[in-house]
């Protein structure tokens, strides 16, 4: 008799966000008023996501950490 083992499902990367943490993220993106933005990973502590490449409405584009436990702003740089 053969025995079939389950297929293991590919490992999330630990730096990116889940699907649930993913749509938590991208709604604070939206509520701090930006409308695209690049990667988010989290911080080599686990206590921030990073958010690259985040830009406004207006065009303007900043880097941004936000932290992973209630998703409040703690850093912003403008990108020139």
């Amino acid at each position: 008799m053969l025995a079939v083992l389950p297929i293991a499902a590919p490992r999330a990367d630990d730096d990116r966000p889940s699907p649930d943490e993913r749509v938590r993220i991208e709604a604070a993106l939206r509520g701090l008023g930006f409308v695209r933005w690049g990667e988010i990973e989290r911080e080599d502590d686990g206590r921030a996501w990073e958010v690259d490449d985040a830009r406004t409405a207006e065009g303007r584009q900043y880097d941004l950490r936000l932290a992973a436990d209630d998703l409040r702003e703690l850093w912003r740089r403008e990108d020139d």
